[in-house]
Protein backbone atom coordinates (compact mmCIF):
# COMPACT_ATOMS: atom_id res chain seq x y z
CA UNK A 1 0.00 0.00 0.00
CA UNK A 2 0.95 3.26 -0.79
CA UNK A 3 0.45 6.00 1.91
CA UNK A 4 1.05 9.60 2.29
CA UNK A 5 1.70 10.95 5.94
CA UNK A 6 0.64 14.64 5.79
CA UNK A 7 2.94 16.49 8.77
CA UNK A 8 6.12 15.68 10.61
CA UNK A 9 5.36 16.33 13.87
CA UNK A 10 5.05 13.52 16.35
CA UNK A 11 1.63 12.58 15.11
CA UNK A 12 2.36 12.19 11.64
CA UNK A 13 6.07 10.33 12.08
CA UNK A 14 4.34 7.81 15.04
CA UNK A 15 1.59 6.75 11.70
CA UNK A 16 4.96 6.32 9.67
CA UNK A 17 6.72 4.46 11.73
CA UNK A 18 4.24 2.08 11.90
CA UNK A 19 3.24 1.44 8.62
CA UNK A 20 6.82 2.13 6.70
CA UNK A 21 8.44 -2.15 7.84
CA UNK A 22 5.05 -2.94 5.53
CA UNK A 23 4.13 -0.24 3.42
CA UNK A 24 5.35 2.60 1.12
CA UNK A 25 5.38 5.72 3.09
CA UNK A 26 6.20 9.22 2.14
CA UNK A 27 6.05 11.91 4.88
CA UNK A 28 5.83 15.52 3.74
CA UNK A 29 6.60 17.91 5.83
CA UNK A 30 6.03 22.24 4.87
CA UNK A 31 8.86 22.96 7.18
CA UNK A 32 12.07 22.92 7.04
CA UNK A 33 12.82 20.70 10.00
CA UNK A 34 10.65 17.60 11.34
CA UNK A 35 8.73 17.87 14.86
CA UNK A 36 6.41 20.53 14.66
CA UNK A 37 6.24 21.95 18.43
CA UNK A 38 8.97 19.66 19.92
CA UNK A 39 11.96 21.75 19.13
CA UNK A 40 15.66 21.68 20.57
CA UNK A 41 17.57 24.67 21.07
CA UNK A 42 21.56 25.03 22.09
CA UNK A 43 21.03 28.76 23.02
CA UNK A 44 24.05 29.66 20.46
CA UNK A 45 25.69 26.82 21.66
CA UNK A 46 25.51 27.57 24.90
CA UNK A 47 23.88 24.51 25.92
CA UNK A 48 25.54 22.07 23.50
CA UNK A 49 23.39 18.82 24.98
CA UNK A 50 20.36 20.64 23.39
CA UNK A 51 17.41 21.73 25.46
CA UNK A 52 13.53 21.71 24.44
CA UNK A 53 12.11 25.22 23.26
CA UNK A 54 8.87 23.37 22.64
CA UNK A 55 6.98 20.79 24.49
CA UNK A 56 9.22 20.01 27.43
CA UNK A 57 7.66 16.43 28.60
CA UNK A 58 4.91 14.00 28.45
CA UNK A 59 2.96 12.20 31.04
CA UNK A 60 4.44 9.33 32.28
CA UNK A 61 1.05 7.69 33.68
CA UNK A 62 0.74 7.02 30.70
CA UNK A 63 1.65 4.03 28.66
CA UNK A 64 2.40 5.40 24.50
CA UNK A 65 5.73 7.99 25.65
CA UNK A 66 7.44 5.97 27.42
CA UNK A 67 6.76 3.01 25.37
CA UNK A 68 7.47 4.34 22.61
CA UNK A 69 10.61 6.17 23.89
CA UNK A 70 11.70 2.48 25.07
CA UNK A 71 10.70 0.52 21.38
CA UNK A 72 13.57 3.43 20.26
CA UNK A 73 16.68 2.70 22.42
CA UNK A 74 15.73 6.18 24.52
CA UNK A 75 15.76 6.03 28.29
CA UNK A 76 13.25 7.91 30.01
CA UNK A 77 14.31 10.33 32.65
CA UNK A 78 12.18 12.07 35.31
CA UNK A 79 11.69 15.65 37.26
CA UNK A 80 13.56 15.82 40.37
CA UNK A 81 11.06 15.24 43.42
CA UNK A 82 13.34 17.48 45.27
CA UNK A 83 11.33 20.53 43.87
CA UNK A 84 7.62 21.61 43.57
CA UNK A 85 5.81 24.51 41.73
CA UNK A 86 4.24 27.59 42.91
CA UNK A 87 1.40 29.82 42.05
CA UNK A 88 1.77 33.67 41.91
CA UNK A 89 -1.32 35.41 43.93
CA UNK A 90 -2.45 38.35 45.91
CA UNK A 91 1.39 39.47 45.01
CA UNK A 92 3.35 36.33 46.75
CA UNK A 93 4.11 32.58 45.50
CA UNK A 94 2.17 29.81 47.46
CA UNK A 95 2.81 25.94 46.89
CA UNK A 96 0.23 24.48 44.69
CA UNK A 97 -2.20 22.01 46.71
CA UNK A 98 -1.07 18.15 45.82
CA UNK A 99 -4.73 16.41 46.97
CA UNK A 100 -6.29 18.22 43.94
CA UNK A 101 -8.19 16.99 40.35
CA UNK A 102 -6.98 20.30 37.79
CA UNK A 103 -7.48 22.32 40.83
CA UNK A 104 -10.38 21.36 42.15
CA UNK A 105 -9.14 20.19 46.46
CA UNK A 106 -10.78 17.04 48.22
CA UNK A 107 -10.21 19.47 51.22
CA UNK A 108 -11.10 22.96 50.91
CA UNK A 109 -8.66 23.64 54.10
CA UNK A 110 -5.88 22.51 51.26
CA UNK A 111 -6.57 26.15 49.33
CA UNK A 112 -7.26 27.97 52.11
CA UNK A 113 -3.19 29.60 52.26
CA UNK A 114 -3.59 30.56 48.48
CA UNK A 115 -6.96 31.45 48.29
CA UNK A 116 -7.78 33.61 51.51
CA UNK A 117 -10.67 32.55 54.07
CA UNK A 118 -14.01 34.27 51.73
CA UNK A 119 -12.54 32.51 48.97
CA UNK A 120 -11.91 29.03 50.33
CA UNK A 121 -15.42 29.39 52.40
CA UNK A 122 -17.05 29.68 49.33
CA UNK A 123 -15.41 26.44 47.99
CA UNK A 124 -16.61 24.39 51.23
CA UNK A 125 -20.13 26.17 50.57
CA UNK A 126 -20.52 24.31 47.12
CA UNK A 127 -23.75 25.34 45.41
CA UNK A 128 -25.05 22.81 43.88
CA UNK A 129 -26.72 22.99 40.16
CA UNK A 130 -29.14 21.22 37.98
CA UNK A 131 -27.55 18.73 36.11
CA UNK A 132 -26.55 20.15 32.64
CA UNK A 133 -29.37 20.28 29.91
CA UNK A 134 -26.78 18.75 27.05
CA UNK A 135 -23.62 16.54 27.61
CA UNK A 136 -20.59 19.46 28.10
CA UNK A 137 -20.24 22.60 29.53
CA UNK A 138 -17.56 25.25 30.02
CA UNK A 139 -15.59 24.00 32.41
CA UNK A 140 -14.48 27.54 34.25
CA UNK A 141 -18.31 28.57 34.27
CA UNK A 142 -18.94 25.15 35.64
CA UNK A 143 -16.51 25.17 38.51
CA UNK A 144 -16.97 28.84 39.06
CA UNK A 145 -20.80 28.38 39.74
CA UNK A 146 -20.39 25.46 41.94
CA UNK A 147 -17.66 26.47 44.06
CA UNK A 148 -16.79 30.21 43.37
CA UNK A 149 -14.52 31.97 40.59
CA UNK A 150 -11.87 32.70 42.98
CA UNK A 151 -10.89 28.94 42.76
CA UNK A 152 -11.13 29.27 39.33
CA UNK A 153 -9.50 32.07 38.23
CA UNK A 154 -6.35 31.40 41.05
CA UNK A 155 -5.87 27.75 40.84
CA UNK A 156 -7.71 25.97 37.94
CA UNK A 157 -7.11 28.85 34.99
CA UNK A 158 -3.23 28.40 35.14
CA UNK A 159 -2.82 24.66 36.07
CA UNK A 160 -5.30 24.22 32.87
CA UNK A 161 -3.21 26.80 30.99
CA UNK A 162 -0.52 24.98 30.97
CA UNK A 163 -1.45 22.35 29.44
CA UNK A 164 -3.62 24.30 26.59
CA UNK A 165 -2.44 27.69 26.23
CA UNK A 166 -6.16 28.33 26.60
CA UNK A 167 -8.78 29.99 29.61
CA UNK A 168 -10.69 27.56 31.57
CA UNK A 169 -14.17 29.84 31.14
CA UNK A 170 -13.44 28.83 27.33
CA UNK A 171 -12.76 25.13 27.84
CA UNK A 172 -14.81 22.06 27.33
CA UNK A 173 -15.50 20.21 30.50
CA UNK A 174 -16.04 16.65 28.63
CA UNK A 175 -12.54 17.44 27.02
CA UNK A 176 -10.30 18.65 29.48
CA UNK A 177 -11.07 17.26 33.00
CA UNK A 178 -13.57 14.48 31.92
CA UNK A 179 -13.26 12.85 35.33
CA UNK A 180 -15.15 15.71 36.63
CA UNK A 181 -17.76 15.27 34.48
CA UNK A 182 -20.65 12.80 36.28
CA UNK A 183 -21.09 15.77 38.66
CA UNK A 184 -22.48 18.23 35.89
CA UNK A 185 -24.62 15.60 34.29
CA UNK A 186 -26.07 14.57 37.23
CA UNK A 187 -26.03 17.45 39.57
CA UNK A 188 -24.57 16.58 42.34
CA UNK A 189 -21.36 17.39 44.01
CA UNK A 190 -18.23 18.12 42.79
CA UNK A 191 -16.04 17.85 45.87
CA UNK A 192 -17.16 14.86 46.84
CA UNK A 193 -16.58 13.26 43.30
CA UNK A 194 -12.77 15.29 44.14
CA UNK A 195 -12.61 13.45 47.76
CA UNK A 196 -13.72 9.81 46.18
CA UNK A 197 -11.39 10.04 43.13
CA UNK A 198 -8.32 11.16 44.96
CA UNK A 199 -9.38 8.73 47.57
CA UNK A 200 -9.07 5.84 44.98
CA UNK A 201 -5.93 7.28 43.91
CA UNK A 202 -4.27 7.29 47.06
CA UNK A 203 -5.81 3.58 47.92
CA UNK A 204 -3.91 2.10 44.93
CA UNK A 205 -1.76 -1.52 45.81
CA UNK A 206 1.25 0.15 43.89
CA UNK A 207 3.24 3.90 43.95
CA UNK A 208 2.27 5.67 40.72
CA UNK A 209 5.92 6.34 39.90
CA UNK A 210 7.01 9.96 38.33
CA UNK A 211 3.78 12.17 37.11
CA UNK A 212 6.34 12.94 34.12
CA UNK A 213 8.93 11.88 31.82
CA UNK A 214 11.59 13.35 29.07
CA UNK A 215 15.00 12.13 27.64
CA UNK A 216 18.75 13.59 27.67
CA UNK A 217 18.41 16.09 25.45
CA UNK A 218 14.83 16.84 25.60
CA UNK A 219 11.36 15.09 24.35
CA UNK A 220 12.33 16.05 21.44
CA UNK A 221 14.75 13.51 20.98
CA UNK A 222 11.95 11.04 19.84
CA UNK A 223 11.92 13.18 16.63
CA UNK A 224 15.45 12.22 15.21
CA UNK A 225 15.05 8.89 16.20
CA UNK A 226 11.97 8.06 14.54
CA UNK A 227 13.07 9.66 11.60
CA UNK A 228 15.81 7.26 11.39
CA UNK A 229 13.49 4.48 12.06
CA UNK A 230 11.06 5.12 9.61
CA UNK A 231 14.15 5.92 6.39
CA UNK A 232 15.66 2.70 7.57
CA UNK A 233 12.33 0.87 6.36
CA UNK A 234 12.80 2.69 2.96
CA UNK A 235 10.39 5.62 3.84
CA UNK A 236 10.58 8.63 2.42
CA UNK A 237 10.74 12.37 4.24
CA UNK A 238 10.68 15.44 2.41
CA UNK A 239 10.81 18.32 4.04
CA UNK A 240 9.84 21.77 2.99
CA UNK A 241 7.30 20.17 0.84
CA UNK A 242 3.54 21.30 1.38
CA UNK A 243 0.83 19.29 -0.16
CA UNK A 244 -1.25 21.79 -2.12
CA UNK A 245 -4.18 19.67 -2.56
CA UNK A 246 -6.02 16.08 -2.12
CA UNK A 247 -8.47 15.17 -4.83
CA UNK A 248 -10.33 11.45 -4.34
CA UNK A 249 -9.76 9.53 -7.72
CA UNK A 250 -11.05 5.75 -9.05
CA UNK A 251 -7.99 3.70 -7.07
CA UNK A 252 -7.53 6.21 -4.39
CA UNK A 253 -5.73 9.62 -3.99
CA UNK A 254 -3.93 12.14 -6.21
CA UNK A 255 -1.36 14.33 -4.06
CA UNK A 256 -0.53 17.73 -5.43
CA UNK A 257 2.93 19.76 -4.14
CA UNK A 258 3.95 22.46 -6.06
CA UNK A 259 6.80 20.19 -7.93
CA UNK A 260 4.57 17.01 -8.81
CA UNK A 261 1.33 15.16 -8.51
CA UNK A 262 1.52 11.79 -7.04
CA UNK A 263 -0.53 8.64 -6.35
CA UNK A 264 -1.54 7.41 -2.87
CA UNK A 265 -3.73 4.25 -1.79
CA UNK A 266 -4.22 5.92 1.34
CA UNK A 267 -3.34 9.58 2.97
CA UNK A 268 -2.96 10.48 6.68
CA UNK A 269 -3.23 14.50 7.33
CA UNK A 270 -1.63 14.93 10.51
CA UNK A 271 -1.73 18.62 10.44
CA UNK A 272 -3.03 21.35 11.92
CA UNK A 273 -6.94 21.61 11.83
CA UNK A 274 -6.92 24.76 9.87
CA UNK A 275 -4.45 22.91 7.27
CA UNK A 276 -6.29 19.52 7.23
CA UNK A 277 -9.79 21.67 6.83
CA UNK A 278 -8.06 23.61 4.02
CA UNK A 279 -7.08 19.84 2.20
CA UNK A 280 -10.30 18.43 3.02
CA UNK A 281 -12.38 20.83 1.44
CA UNK A 282 -13.46 18.94 -1.69
CA UNK A 283 -12.87 14.88 -0.48
CA UNK A 284 -14.21 15.59 2.67
CA UNK A 285 -16.89 18.78 3.64
CA UNK A 286 -18.46 17.49 6.28
CA UNK A 287 -15.64 17.01 8.52
CA UNK A 288 -13.59 20.39 6.74
CA UNK A 289 -16.39 22.00 8.45
CA UNK A 290 -16.28 20.80 11.63
CA UNK A 291 -12.09 21.20 11.39
CA UNK A 292 -12.96 24.96 10.92
CA UNK A 293 -14.82 25.29 14.76
CA UNK A 294 -11.44 23.95 16.31
CA UNK A 295 -9.66 27.44 16.86
CA UNK A 296 -5.45 27.82 18.03
CA UNK A 297 -3.56 29.79 20.37
CA UNK A 298 -0.76 31.39 19.59
CA UNK A 299 2.40 31.37 22.43
CA UNK A 300 5.47 32.38 22.73
CA UNK A 301 8.68 30.85 24.82
CA UNK A 302 11.58 32.30 26.20
CA UNK A 303 14.33 30.12 27.23
CA UNK A 304 17.10 31.39 29.47
CA UNK A 305 20.36 30.81 30.74
CA UNK A 306 21.02 32.68 33.79
CA UNK A 307 24.12 33.43 36.33
CA UNK A 308 22.91 32.38 39.37
CA UNK A 309 25.70 32.60 41.62
CA UNK A 310 25.35 31.04 45.10
CA UNK A 311 21.98 31.40 45.86
CA UNK A 312 20.20 28.64 43.46
CA UNK A 313 16.61 28.99 42.09
CA UNK A 314 13.75 28.03 44.40
CA UNK A 315 11.30 25.43 43.26
CA UNK A 316 10.46 23.58 39.89
CA UNK A 317 8.18 26.48 38.28
CA UNK A 318 5.36 29.06 39.21
CA UNK A 319 2.50 29.84 37.20
CA UNK A 320 0.41 32.72 37.13
CA UNK A 321 -3.01 33.01 37.02
CA UNK A 322 -4.87 36.12 34.25
CA UNK A 323 -5.93 38.08 37.05
CA UNK A 324 -2.26 38.99 37.87
CA UNK A 325 -0.93 41.84 36.45
CA UNK A 326 2.03 39.93 34.47
CA UNK A 327 3.82 39.48 30.89
CA UNK A 328 4.32 36.09 31.23
CA UNK A 329 1.72 33.30 32.49
CA UNK A 330 4.68 31.03 33.64
CA UNK A 331 7.94 29.68 34.45
CA UNK A 332 9.36 26.80 34.57
CA UNK A 333 12.98 26.07 36.42
CA UNK A 334 14.67 23.86 34.11
CA UNK A 335 17.74 23.13 35.98
CA UNK A 336 15.66 22.34 39.19
CA UNK A 337 12.82 20.43 37.56
CA UNK A 338 15.35 17.82 35.39
CA UNK A 339 18.51 16.87 37.07
CA UNK A 340 20.34 15.93 33.75
CA UNK A 341 20.19 19.55 33.34
CA UNK A 342 21.69 20.79 36.31
CA UNK A 343 24.24 18.14 35.59
CA UNK A 344 25.69 19.51 32.34
CA UNK A 345 25.24 23.49 33.13
CA UNK A 346 28.45 25.74 34.23
CA UNK A 347 29.06 26.17 37.78
CA UNK A 348 26.57 28.77 39.40
CA UNK A 349 23.96 28.93 36.25
CA UNK A 350 20.35 27.97 35.56
CA UNK A 351 18.37 27.34 32.90
CA UNK A 352 14.37 28.69 33.03
CA UNK A 353 11.49 28.85 30.38
CA UNK A 354 9.21 31.57 30.52
CA UNK A 355 6.10 31.20 28.66
CA UNK A 356 3.67 34.01 26.97
CA UNK A 357 0.41 34.33 25.81
CA UNK A 358 -3.29 32.53 26.61
CA UNK A 359 -5.98 32.03 24.29
CA UNK A 360 -7.90 35.38 23.19
CA UNK A 361 -5.08 37.82 24.29
CA UNK A 362 -4.76 40.95 22.63
CA UNK A 363 -1.96 40.63 19.83
CA UNK A 364 -0.54 44.24 21.01
CA UNK A 365 0.34 42.49 24.41
CA UNK A 366 3.57 40.64 22.38
CA UNK A 367 2.91 39.70 19.11
CA UNK A 368 3.74 43.23 18.26
CA UNK A 369 6.79 44.10 20.27
CA UNK A 370 10.59 43.06 18.73
CA UNK A 371 12.41 40.04 20.06
CA UNK A 372 14.12 41.94 21.91
CA UNK A 373 11.32 43.80 23.82
CA UNK A 374 9.54 40.39 24.79
CA UNK A 375 13.24 38.54 26.11
CA UNK A 376 13.97 42.05 27.88
CA UNK A 377 9.88 42.01 29.62
CA UNK A 378 9.73 38.14 30.36
CA UNK A 379 12.69 38.53 32.17
CA UNK A 380 12.05 41.75 34.12
CA UNK A 381 8.71 39.82 34.96
CA UNK A 382 9.89 36.83 36.29
CA UNK A 383 12.88 38.71 38.05
CA UNK A 384 10.20 40.96 39.93
CA UNK A 385 7.81 37.89 40.57
CA UNK A 386 10.55 35.44 42.48
CA UNK A 387 12.79 38.61 44.11
CA UNK A 388 15.62 37.78 42.30
CA UNK A 389 18.29 39.90 40.24
CA UNK A 390 20.04 37.64 38.06
CA UNK A 391 21.95 37.95 35.20
CA UNK A 392 20.85 37.35 31.63
CA UNK A 393 23.66 34.96 30.21
CA UNK A 394 21.84 34.01 27.35
CA UNK A 395 18.09 33.51 25.73
CA UNK A 396 16.53 32.28 22.96
CA UNK A 397 12.34 33.64 21.66
CA UNK A 398 10.56 31.00 19.59
CA UNK A 399 7.10 31.72 18.34
CA UNK A 400 4.38 29.28 18.44
CA UNK A 401 1.80 30.79 16.16
CA UNK A 402 -1.79 29.07 15.60
CA UNK A 403 -0.17 25.78 17.80
CA UNK A 404 -2.09 24.92 20.23
CA UNK A 405 -5.89 23.69 19.66
CA UNK A 406 -8.58 24.72 22.18
CA UNK A 407 -11.47 22.40 23.28
CA UNK A 408 -14.37 24.62 23.33
CA UNK A 409 -17.66 22.81 24.72
CA UNK A 410 -18.97 20.11 22.25
CA UNK A 411 -15.38 19.47 21.07
CA UNK A 412 -16.06 15.93 21.60
CA UNK A 413 -19.21 15.99 19.77
CA UNK A 414 -17.44 18.00 16.87
CA UNK A 415 -14.96 14.80 16.90
CA UNK A 416 -17.22 12.12 16.56
CA UNK A 417 -18.77 13.93 13.72
CA UNK A 418 -15.70 14.37 11.89
CA UNK A 419 -14.35 10.58 12.40
CA UNK A 420 -18.19 9.90 11.45
CA UNK A 421 -17.64 11.90 7.81
CA UNK A 422 -14.26 10.10 7.41
CA UNK A 423 -15.69 6.58 7.83
CA UNK A 424 -17.34 7.16 4.12
CA UNK A 425 -14.15 8.12 2.58
CA UNK A 426 -12.09 5.14 2.23
CA UNK A 427 -8.16 5.70 2.86
CA UNK A 428 -8.59 8.99 4.40
CA UNK A 429 -6.79 9.75 8.28
CA UNK A 430 -6.40 12.29 10.62
CA UNK A 431 -4.42 12.70 13.49
CA UNK A 432 -2.79 15.25 15.57
CA UNK A 433 -3.72 17.09 18.66
CA UNK A 434 -6.53 18.91 17.64
CA UNK A 435 -8.56 15.47 18.44
CA UNK A 436 -8.84 13.52 21.65
CA UNK A 437 -5.57 15.38 23.32
CA UNK A 438 -3.21 17.74 23.01
CA UNK A 439 -0.18 15.90 24.71
CA UNK A 440 1.99 13.42 23.08
CA UNK A 441 0.72 10.16 24.41
CA UNK A 442 -2.36 11.37 23.49
CA UNK A 443 -0.84 12.38 19.76
CA UNK A 444 0.67 9.08 19.74
CA UNK A 445 -2.80 6.61 20.53
CA UNK A 446 -4.72 8.75 18.04
CA UNK A 447 -1.33 8.12 15.50
CA UNK A 448 -1.23 4.62 16.66
CA UNK A 449 -5.21 3.55 15.84
CA UNK A 450 -4.81 5.09 12.61
CA UNK A 451 -2.37 3.22 11.58
CA UNK A 452 -3.90 -0.03 12.95
CA UNK A 453 -7.16 1.35 10.55
CA UNK A 454 -5.38 1.34 7.59
CA UNK A 455 -3.44 -2.19 8.14
CA UNK A 456 -6.94 -3.57 8.60
CA UNK A 457 -8.27 -2.16 5.87
CA UNK A 458 -5.22 -3.41 3.69
CA UNK A 459 -5.65 -6.84 5.31
CA UNK A 460 -9.48 -7.01 4.71
CA UNK A 461 -8.87 -6.29 0.87
CA UNK A 462 -6.19 -8.59 0.63
CA UNK A 463 -8.63 -11.36 1.85
CA UNK A 464 -11.17 -9.79 -0.59
CA UNK A 465 -8.63 -10.16 -3.50
CA UNK A 466 -7.77 -13.66 -2.84
CA UNK A 467 -11.35 -15.02 -2.52
CA UNK A 468 -11.94 -13.20 -5.73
Amino acid sequence: MRVTVIGGGISGLVTAHRLAPHHQVTVYEAADRLGGCLRATTLDGAFPAGLDIGAEASLNRRRETRELAAELGLASVFPSPAHSSQVYARGSLHPIPKRTVMGVPADPADVAELLGPAASERVAAEELSPPIPGDDVSLGEFLAERLGADLVDTLVDPLLGGVYAGRCRDLSLAATVPALLPAARNGTSVLDLVRDLIAARETKAEPPGPVFMSLVGGINRLIPALAERIQAHGAQIRLGTAVESLTAVADGWSVRTAEAEEAADAVVVATPAHVARRLLAEAAPTAASHLGGIPYASTALVLALVEVGARPLEGSGLLIPPTEASFIKAATHVSNKWPWVDERLPAGTAAVRMSIGRFGDDPRTWQDLSEAEVVERAFADWQSITGRTDRLVAAELRHWDAALPQYLPGHAEAVAAIDAALAGVPGLELAGSAYLGVGIPACIERAEAVAARLETTTTDENTKKEQE
